[in-house]
């Protein structure tokens, strides 16, 4: 939340999540930002226990991705680069158009892969601590091969364009990269037998996905259903920046139920993931299976404390149909991030006490009342403020 006395110096700084205090309240909301690790940590501790299964799915997933550099030393920390791509390979047209996903539009023919969703997850084994900034796909930088351009459009030139684009622009080094497509995604989902996603708001039909949310609260979602939910943006008033919000709140129900004892006893549920990850998961070819595990197993269990999470400072909406960087502010996100620093500690951020923000509370559960009687003690406190929704 914004400190309203402080409003001109902190919009300077509006893309930045403000204290860790703030986020480890919220961090429900921010827990995860991208399904693929869920599958890595269920598919490479399967693939312990088998030989023929590991070496297997090495081989389909692992490709040689450009400008990935390991970590130098084990123990150091390292960036991890998620992307989320638009491919629609392994989509039959039948059902690329019931999932408004066609390779043909008013516009031409959609050919190539996009990062609809691009993630850097910078992970420090020694304090555990996770930091995560996930990119506005409209955000209007320079592309290597393409001079400025949206970001997501960096994919369209190779994978290693995409990893170099990220790191001209943040100053990181990217160490693993790890990316899932549509198909990809969708059959995840299927894989565990849907998601259930407290939805707070009704969300007015999205001819661009043909998503419609008349009521709100617990919605359950499937495969196609969840995909239109992650993609659609053009009916929200914030576009993309909202789009993020909506798959962090997604896919931080999704980790749950991938990593759940549900999951992990059920034969059913482990073979569709590992068919799916064979099918659509890509890793660059110096990171292994062990590896992805050790990663998924931090991000999996992190202390909500240690965890922050942010989205590239922009200079928000406006009539430009791209986003445009706050670049002050995203230097001192990424120095701070590249000296293995909290950014909410860096110089020059506006600091924000518990006490000043508000909280709304939803009930994410199906037992009426929770989420007022959770607001009503929480109002006893003299450093929280908090309405129930």
């Amino acid at each position: 939340m914004r400190d309203r006395g402080k409003r001109g110096q902190a919009d300077r700084y509006s893309g930045m999540v403000r204290s860790v205090r703030t986020r480890a309240r919220k961090h429900m909301r921010h827990r995860w930002q991208w399904v693929a690790l869920g599958i890595v940590v269920v598919l490479a501790a399967l693939a312990g226990g088998a030989l023929w299964l590991y070496v297997d799915t090495s081989n389909r997933i692992q490709t040689e991705v450009e400008h990935v550099q390991p970590p130098r030393n084990e123990g150091d920390p390292f960036n991890v680069l998620l992307v989320g791509s638009d491919s629609r390979a392994g989509l039959t047209e039948k059902e690329q158009e019931r999932l408004a996903a066609e390779d043909e539009t008013p516009l031409g023919e959609i050919t190539g892969e996009r990062a609809d969703t691009l993630i850097v997850a910078h992970v420090d084994p020694a304090t555990d601590r996770i930091t995560m900034v996930q990119f506005p796909r409209d955000l209007w930088v320079p592309v290597v091969g393409r001079g400025r351009d949206r970001i997501n459009s960096a994919l369209l030139e190779g994978k290693g364009a995409l990893v170099r684009t990220v790191e001209r622009l943040t100053g990181l080094e990217i160490n693993r990269y790890v990316q899932i497509n549509i198909a990809g995604f969708r059959d995840l989902v299927d894989a565990i037998d849907g998601v259930d996603v407290c939805v707070p708001d009704p969300i007015p039909f999205d001819p661009s996905t043909g998503l419609e949310i008349k009521e709100p609260g617990m919605v359950h979602f499937d495969g196609d259903r969840a995909l239109r939910f992650v993609r659609s943006r053009k009916v929200f008033g914030t576009g993309d920046l909202e789009r993020i919000q909506n798959q962090q709140r997604f896919l931080s129900a999704a980790i749950d139920k991938i990593t759940s004892i549900g999951t992990l006893i059920n034969p059913g549920r482990i073979r569709a993931l590992i068919r799916t990850a064979g099918e659509n998961l890509r890793i660059d070819d110096r990171t292994s299976l062990p590896d992805l595990y050790r990663i998924g197993q931090r991000l999996k269990t992190f202390d909500p404390q240690l965890y922050e999470a942010y989205t590239v400072p922009n200079l928000g909406i406006s009539e430009s149909p791209v986003i445009r960087p706050d670049r002050t502010a995203m230097r001192v996100l990424f120095d701070a991030i590249a000296a293995n620093e909290s950014p909410a500690a860096a110089d020059g951020v506006p600091s924000v006490a518990p006490g000043d923000v508000d909280v709304a509370v939803l009930n994410g559960t199906f037992e009426d009342g929770a989420a007022r009687a959770w607001a009503i003690s929480s109002a006893r406190v003299p450093s929280r403020r908090a309405s129930s929704v």
